[in-house]
């Protein structure tokens, strides 16, 4: 079974200027992913709203991204708020938020591209395969693990490609197929 999102997403970059966030807040669509480019000394960690209003570091099982940052991936983003604080650094009011709303439609779709992955779940050989419409010829597959590292990066062909996770560990995996501002995410299974 091939579990897809797929659409036309954004991804949206939160850095780091002394001890801030920026911006400090976004407001994205589900399904947009954030990639956190910040110095080595932060990270940024989910909390609850009091412990963000406090100031504070106690960690919510949502997302938490390691020291120079990485990517949220739409997966770990549901509609909703997102308080986040830099842990060594709440005190002095590192902390962001993330809002994630709700599209509630699109007008007009030109083209639908579908890429299927196989055989899902697998021994970690996958094969991509593009139907629908052609991507170009700058398309390329990052592959990142739950915890939103990125564990892949390779450019794709147009129409199919292998993928090799067979020295990663068992678990499940995001593919992620950016083609200029279109990224087709699916997620795979290696056993």
């Amino acid at each position: 079974m091939v579990i897809s999102i797929a659409g036309f997403s954004k991804t949206w970059t939160v850095t780091s200027s002394g001890f801030t966030f920026s911006p400090a807040t976004i407001t994205i669509n589900l399904g947009d992913t954030v990639n956190f480019s910040i110095g080595s000394s932060h990270n940024s960690v989910e909390v609850s709203k009091a412990t963000w209003d406090a100031n504070g570091t106690s960690p919510l099982p949502g997302f938490t991204l390691p020291f120079g940052g990485g990517k949220l991936l739409p997966a770990q983003l549901t509609i909703g708020t997102h308080y986040y604080v830099c842990t060594p650094h709440a005190s002095l009011g590192m902390k962001g938020t993330i809002i994630v709303q709700n599209t509630v439609g699109i007008t007009e779709i030109q083209q639908k591209t579908d890429v299927n992955v196989y055989p899902n779940p697998s021994n970690g050989k996958f094969q991509l395969s593009v139907t629908g419409s052609q991507l170009s010829n700058n398309c390329y597959l990052e592959v990142y693990n739950l915890l939103g590292n990125r564990v892949l990066k390779s450019g794709i062909s147009v129409t199919n490609a292998s993928v090799d996770l067979t020295s990663m560990a068992n678990g499940i995996y995001l593919f992620e197929i950016v083609d200029g501002q279109n990224i087709i995410t699916k997620r795979v299974v290696k056993q």
